[in-house]
């Protein structure tokens, strides 16, 4: 896809204060906005990256403005804050930290930020400077035809580059802790990611040939490193944590069902054989132990970083036969902030379906409340 994108970073205002600064964490997802800003008379989108960082700074005092891009009506990509700097574009009000989400600066950190220029949604109105208020004409309710076309080609870039997945693809209104209709009542995010899901190119047959440790390829969401406390094992795992970036958990009775690969820390009195048992009847298809004291776990684990591999010594999985597809559909893993129902409206456009994804996914889901980000769930097909 061809990228037109006009480098405007050191043209911003404010721009010597803060040119060095970087973002607090890794480049996770792209969120997707809409300025709200268009034309009285005609509804046309209108503004671009000088005018929003403008008024961000200088009439709403931020040091920067709150976008890394902007699409204007044209659609030129702006490129406005670097990608290493956090844009304030979804901060929200979490002082104890109750969502768990970096006290309320996750999707500043973790995710860039794309605006289209432009107010997507029907019937909007505007108050003149006696108080009266105006119907604006229900014309260019939606990206223009430049706008999409890059918007896919940005975040199509942008995905290589930071290896994001489809799911984390979002628009304003779906990042949890955020009260707003951004990017507009008529931008849907569902259809947004089918069109880029349409546009990936499919990956590469793997090259034949036996490896020597056949590793699983495992999916964000699907490790877990179990460790028996908070203390006993958890620095000795750093190395292996920081580097292959499993989920980790202490509750290891509770971990039955959640994880299909597990590597438990510790030894038989730390968690018993028993309880690795119960892992590998809640459908575990692979639960390792690294025993001994923290030296020598340590010792085995940094080997693993060193080799990078995730596992010890995994013997390729025996044949099977190709069952009979099913029309499962597609996946979804879930991300902070989600619920079944948002599920159910971002995939089917209705709420109501969140039945359908609970029991298509009872073999992980107890609880229709109960989901937790890095689950991947079933989507089904439902017939037209």
């Amino acid at each position: 896809m061809d990228l037109n994108i006009k480098d405007l970073r050191a043209e911003m205002p404010n721009y010597q204060t803060y040119k060095d600064w970087n973002r607090d964490g890794p480049i996770l997802g792209i969120a997707v906005h809409h300025s709200a800003t268009a034309d009285r008379i005609t509804g046309a989108p209108v503004g671009n990256a000088r005018t929003f960082f403008d008024y961000h700074v200088n009439a709403r005092g931020w040091a920067h403005g709150g976008y890394n891009y902007v699409i204007p009506g044209s659609g030129e990509i702006e490129y406005a804050l670097d990608e290493k700097i956090s844009a304030y574009h979804a901060g929200f009000k979490d002082p104890d930290n109750s969502e768990g989400l970096e006290r309320g600066q996750y999707w500043n950190n973790h995710y860039l930020a794309i605006c289209l220029s432009g107010w997507f949604s029907n019937d909007r109105t505007y108050r003149d400077a006696d108080g009266h208020t105006h119907m604006m004409p229900n014309n260019y309710t939606g990206p223009t035809e430049s706008q999409m076309k890059s918007l896919l080609s940005l975040i199509h870039y942008l995905r290589q580059k930071y290896n994001v997945p489809v799911e984390n693809i979002r628009v304003h209104r779906e990042l949890a802790g955020n009260s707003t209709v951004c990017p507009g009542h008529n931008f849907d995010p569902a259809e947004l990611r089918e069109k880029i899901r349409a546009a990936d190119q499919p990956e590469p047959e793997p090259s034949p040939g036996p490896e020597p440790d056949s590793q699983p390829q495992v999916n964000p969401g699907e490790h877990v490193l179990l460790l028996p406390d908070t203390d006993k094992y958890l620095a000795s795992a750093m190395a292996y944590i920081w580097k292959f970036q499993p989920d980790v958990s202490f509750a290891v009775n509770e971990a039955k069902g959640r994880w299909k690969y597990v590597t438990v820390v510790g030894n038989k009195e730390d968690i018993s054989d028993a309880q690795l048992d119960r892992l590998r009847s809640g459908g575990a298809v692979l639960v390792q132990r690294i025993a001994g004291d923290p030296d020598a776990v340590q010792g085995t684990l940094d080997g693993l970083v060193e080799a990078n591999l995730r596992f010890v010594a995994v013997p390729p999985p025996p044949e099977e036969p190709t069952p009979e597809p099913e029309p499962v559909g597609r996946t979804y893993t879930v991300q902070p902030g989600d619920s079944l129902s948002l599920i159910a409206r971002n995939m089917y456009g209705k709420s109501s379906m969140w039945t359908i994804i609970f029991e298509a996914n009872r073999n992980i889901l107890s609880d229709p409340r109960l989901i937790r980000p890095g689950q991947v769930l079933k989507i089904p097909f439902v017939p037209e």
